[in-house]
Order: structure tokens, then sequence, then C-alpha cells
């Protein structure tokens, strides 16, 4: 038990992040994995996971830039508590800190200070989905439970990025054309890049991870993505090398 939640634990990158989890509701996957490839992280940078749960997705970037500062931020005070715990048990307390808050109105984390920006928001748009009656999970998985839409997220990222920093996502492919709408309607991201994540070779994307920067502009970039799984159903050489050895997705 841990503050009265059932709690498991679970770790990423051949045991490089540990992770404690609550048992019921959301649960980190191979999501934040490869959503941690793709951050453009430079030494010494300063990274802000949004939505960062129990640290997954921040803490897979440090496994592979110790030298990085990690800022997470949650609206679910569980998840945080969790994160901070799990930071020391991966061993990267030293230069990581999460904190609950909402972002539609959070004021303690400074603006204009991050080199990067990760997130996975809720992938379910409000009003399309029957909200979960577990809270973590109904928070985690759309936006109706937690009251943020996907443009409070990017105005979220918009604010907290130093001018050219770069905002990685990972969103559903089904979805792609909303995450475009809202990181170009007022100019505030450009230079998009788009890598897509297939399950299996043949089938369409269900997954997109996508990178942008702040107020900098250039055409957008299509991927050739990755295949995630052989035919066997196991990983293919490129997804293991992702998700057991932290190699990098490089994006430009």
């Amino acid at each position: 038990m841990n503050n009265g939640i059932n709690i498991i634990e679970t770790t990423l990158l051949r045991g490089r992040v540990q992770l404690l989890q609550p048992r019921q509701g959301f649960h980190a996957s191979i999501d934040s994995v490869f959503l941690a490839a793709a951050a453009a992280v430079k030494d010494h940078a300063a990274l802000l996971d949004v939505g960062c749960g129990v640290g997954s997705a921040g803490l897979c970037v440090m496994a592979r830039n110790k030298t990085i500062h990690l800022t997470g931020i949650d609206i679910q005070p569980e998840l945080t508590d969790l994160a901070h715990q799990n930071a020391t048990l991966s061993g990267f307390a030293a230069h990581a800190a999460f904190f609950c808050g909402d972002i539609r109105n959070e004021k303690h984390i400074k603006d204009n200070s991050f080199n990067n920006v990760l997130m996975n928001p809720p992938y379910l748009e409000s009003g399309t989905y029957t909200i979960s009656p577990e809270k973590i999970k109904a928070t985690s998985h759309g936006e109706g439970a937690s009251g943020a839409t996907l443009a409070d997220w990017v105005k979220y990222a918009h604010k907290k990025l130093k001018q050219g920093g770069h905002l990685t996502m990972i969103h559903r492919a089904d979805r792609l054309d909303d995450v475009i709408l809202e990181l170009t309607k007022k100019r505030w991201f450009g230079s998009l890049v788009v890598f897509p994540l297939l399950s299996h070779t043949g089938e369409d994307a269900k997954r997109v991870i996508i990178q942008a920067r702040k107020e900098r502009y250039s055409p957008c970039v299509l991927k050739s993505g990755m295949v995630i799984h052989k035919e066997n159903g196991k990983y293919t050489k490129e997804a293991e090398a992702v998700l057991s050895d932290a190699t990098a997705i490089v994006l430009r």
C-alpha cells in the first residue's frame, strides 16, 4: 500500500527505470518509452514532462542522458508522489522534481524556461467516450475527467518552452489532424515532424509521435516511422533497441 493505493512494481529499459504504479488504472506503457526516445535533449537541458503520471517518460529520458534536469507536473497527487519515489529508486532524484497542479492555472513552474517539453495527453476527446469510474484511469485516458483539452495542453507547452524549444508529443494517429490544428492555428509552433508507429507491417499507424518547435517555421516532415512487431509478435530490431537499450529516435 502507498497512500491508500495498491501498488505494483515494474521496470522499463531492462531495469534502468524502476516504477511504482497503481495496480488499478493507467499503467505506463511502451508509448512512454517511444515518446522519451524521440525527445531531442542535449546535455544539461531543462526538460518538462507535462502530465507526467508516475514519471515514466521523463525518467526514460534521464536513463539516456543523466545530465538533464527534469521537472514533471500532473493533476493527480497520488501519481506525483509515486514519481518522486520512482526518481529515487531509479537513481535520478538529484536532477528530478515533480509537482501536482492543473495546467490551466498552474503558476509555480517558470514560464519560458525549458529546452524541451514532453507530453502524452489523454487520447480521448471529451464527449466521445464513457468516463471510467476509476479516477486515475479516467483522468489519464480522456479529456473529460480532468477538464483540460488538447488546446490547453498545447497552450501550456508554449508558455513553458524557451523560444525555439522542442515539444514532443505522442498521440493517437486518428487525432493527428486535431494535434496539427492546435499546434499551428496561432502559429505558436512550426517545423513539425511526424513519426508514425505501426504495430505490424502493412497496417495503418495507431500512434504518431509529433515534434514541433516554438515559433520556428519550416515545412512539415512526414517520416517513414517504425514497425513495432514482427509477424510472430516479437519486437522488431528497431523497436527492441528503443525499448531495451534506450536507443534514441532521431527526428531531425
